[in-house]
């Protein structure tokens, strides 16, 4: 039993040193949106990441939602800043979690504003909380491509689900 846990670390060991960016790494993305909350909302948004070491990367997002119908609603902008750890790392593939700050400018909050499990607002600007689940596939050394899902503490209406991919400049 205890070779076979010995075996079971090395082989862990030697998965996790191929984590999900290079220390020192800045990557830059493009994600397509779907928001869980709004069934005609999409968007897209754009994200610079940096990869502090190989088990944590620091990740600032700018999103523009918007609906597809011809509805008076016209979308909102969303900022976010988070950090995201390594779960499990299966080379190439890594799955990450993450927590960070999400802030939107909707006019739509204001309605459901108690609902929110953790929201406020201040002026025009609504600010949250936000847990973040994602599945890194690295497909070459620069490039990733990724699905994301974000559960937002401003309301169901606000969870979104993410398509993107990330090019790697390598920091070294």
């Amino acid at each position: 039993m205890k070779i076979f846990v010995f075996l079971i670390t090395c082989l862990c060991g030697i998965y996790a040193s191929n984590a999900q960016y290079d220390p020192g790494a800045v990557n830059y993305g493009l994600v397509a949106i779907k928001s869980i909350g709004l069934e005609d909302e999409v968007g897209l948004g754009a994200r610079v990441e940096y990869a502090f070491n190989c088990y944590t990367t620091f990740i600032g997002e700018y999103n523009r939602s918007f609906t597809l119908d011809d509805s008076t609603y016209e979308g909102h902008n969303e900022l976010a800043l988070g950090v995201n750890l390594i779960l499990f790392n299966w080379y190439p593939t890594t799955i990450t979690a993450g927590i960070g700050y999400a802030g939107n400018d909707s006019s739509l909050f204001k309605e459901i504003e108690d609902e929110a499990f953790l929201g406020f607002r201040t002026g025009s600007f609504n600010h949250g909380a936000q847990i973040k689940i994602r599945a890194l596939h690295q497909l070459s050394r620069y490039v990733h491509i990724f699905g994301e899902f974000n559960l937002k503490s401003l309301g169901r209406r606000y969870d979104t689900f993410l398509i993107g991919f990330s090019y790697d400049f390598y920091g070294k």
